[in-house]
């Protein structure tokens, strides 16, 4: 390792670090006394490229392209991308013109696979060049600077890279390029100094009522307040309704503000979303269809199911997950793993979210037979919190009959989940009019019981009589004080002595 002084072609002199042994450092020497400096080498590949620039837009012009737009370092670069690509795209249609001169000379048919595939291939290219030759955004041919001949083409094929229609001419649209839409100051709905976003209210539109979310950089604020949006042809733009959301093309967008309707139409929502597997979704419902209920101190919603594959049953769902959203529905959010429990029929069934979705979604256009059975009769019998307590398996709830019953010391279990203690200590049961209950007794085994057997077996004694020695604090009748008689044989004749000094006296 050494450093020499090195004497440039330029005439420039530098001091340079050199590396390696004697022989390398004298011939990296030589190398570099032979070429230009750091500086001077700069503003030659500066030169040799503006001179390239400026030739690729003098061909650019002679071959009739429109003018570029965008910085001036932006528009000279986007030319001679333009050229290049276009080069690339003449030359790919000149060698499928050639496949084809040489398929005629053979006599190929039509229907041969090379004829099919070259003549493909020319009508993508012829495309893909009329299209290159529309675009005027420099920006666009500066981000996909990197597409080759075959990856043009191939957006051509799918229809991503097409010259502009008739309709996107007349309106004014670049799907390439960026467009501008100014909006009324009645209609910006928050865009102050410093945010980072806008909203904008879309009035006779056919999203009435929905706003636009669009980045505050994009933005020019006019002097009588009105707002002029700018947003690239290809873009997603964010419009919702409050509550839910789309994303709707820029061509859509610009379409339906230049062309705005003569009045004010209905407020619009956006529809229930489509099911995603894995995600939470949404299901609208009739709202007369919807309605709510306590149980067990919690509110739950009702929906009714009607045009349904399962009409005539219900369903409960939170109350926390329901909302209203637009008129005449309810919206309820579920889970990705939801299950639905349908009640009302001769038997509970379980239907999953998706399921529940296709059904809500594409209604019956009638309402089919009914699938609900009778309606199930529920009782609640309640216990002293004395006779009750957790049974072994930890699931379940005993209760002990009293000695002087007809089961004198049986016990009967219950699911706990069917229990529930009350602010007073005691403990309700919930069971409807099918349940079978089974008696543990000491003489004769297991006893079934129906529920109507065992309401009235428990009728004279559940909530009121108490386990044997269980301590009450507060007695039921407690006879106030001044009304108490002490007998005259319990007082004493003889006085209770004194205590402290007058007992030492």
């Amino acid at each position: 390792m050494a450093q020499r002084s090195i004497t440039f072609e330029c005439g420039h002199e530098a001091v340079v670090q050199l590396y390696g042994r004697s022989q390398r450092r004298e011939w990296e020497a030589e190398r570099l006394a032979a070429s230009l400096c750091g500086s001077c080498y700069a503003e030659e590949r500066a030169r040799k490229i503006a001179e390239e620039n400026e030739r690729n837009a003098e061909a650019n012009r002679a071959a009739g392209l429109p003018a570029l737009t965008g910085s001036p370092k932006q528009v000279a670069w986007a030319e001679t991308i333009r050229r290049e690509k276009l080069d690339q795209i003449d030359d790919v249609r000149d060698r499928a013109e050639r496949r084809l001169k040489r398929a005629e000379e053979l006599e190929m048919g039509p229907d041969d696979e090379r004829v099919v595939r070259s003549n493909r291939q020319r009508e993508n290219a012829e495309t893909a060049y009329a299209a290159l030759s529309e675009i005027t955004d420099a920006r666009w041919f500066i981000d996909n600077q990197s597409w080759s001949a075959r990856t043009l083409l191939w957006e051509a094929e799918a229809g991503r890279l097409r010259p502009r229609t008739e309709k996107q001419r007349a309106e004014g649209f670049d799907p390439y390029g960026l467009n501008r839409l100014t909006f009324p100051a009645e209609e910006v709905v928050h865009g102050s100094e410093g945010d980072k976003y806008v909203l904008l209210r879309l009035v006779r539109s056919r999203w009435e009522g929905c706003t636009v979310v669009h980045p505050a950089s994009m933005t020019d604020v006019t002097p009588d307040g009105s707002l002029t949006v700018k947003f690239a042809g290809d873009r997603k733009v964010f419009v919702s309704d409050g509550v839910r959301h789309r994303y709707v093309s820029a061509e859509a967008l610009h379409a339906d503000r230049v062309h705005r309707r003569d009045e004010a139409g209905e407020r619009h929502y956006w529809p229930m979303p489509d099911y995603a597997p894995g995600e939470w979704t949404e299901i609208d419902v009739p709202e007369g269809d919807v309605s709510e209920t306590e149980i067990r101190g919690r509110r739950w919603t009702v929906i009714q199911l009607t045009c349904s594959r399962w009409e005539g049953l219900h369903f409960l769902h939170p109350v926390t997950l329901t909302r209203r959203h637009r008129r005449g529905y309810v919206t309820i959010r579920v889970a990705p793993d939801w299950q639905f429990r349908l009640l009302g029929g001769d038997k509970m069934l379980t239907v999953g979210s998706r399921e529940m979705h296709e059904d809500r979604a594409a209604p019956l256009p009638e309402p089919g037979e009914s699938l609900a059975g009778n309606p199930t009769t529920w009782h609640t019998i309640t216990f002293h919190h004395s006779r009750v307590r957790r049974a072994r398996t930890g699931d379940t709830r005993l209760a002990r009959f009293p000695l002087d019953t007809e089961w004198p010391d049986a016990v009967v279990l219950h699911p706990e989940r069917l229990c529930r203690v009350r602010e007073d200590g005691s403990e309700e049961w919930v069971f409807h009019g099918d349940w079978r209950f089974r008696l543990r007794t000491r003489e004769s085994g297991t006893e079934e019981l129906t529920a109507e057997e065992f309401l009235a077996a428990v009728e004279g004694w559940a909530g009121k009589k108490t386990a044997p020695g269980t301590y009450l604090q507060v007695p039921e009748d407690l006879a106030p004080v001044e009304d108490i008689v002490i007998p005259d044989d319990l007082l004493e004749d003889t006085p209770i002595p004194p205590k402290g000094p007058e007992l030492q006296a």
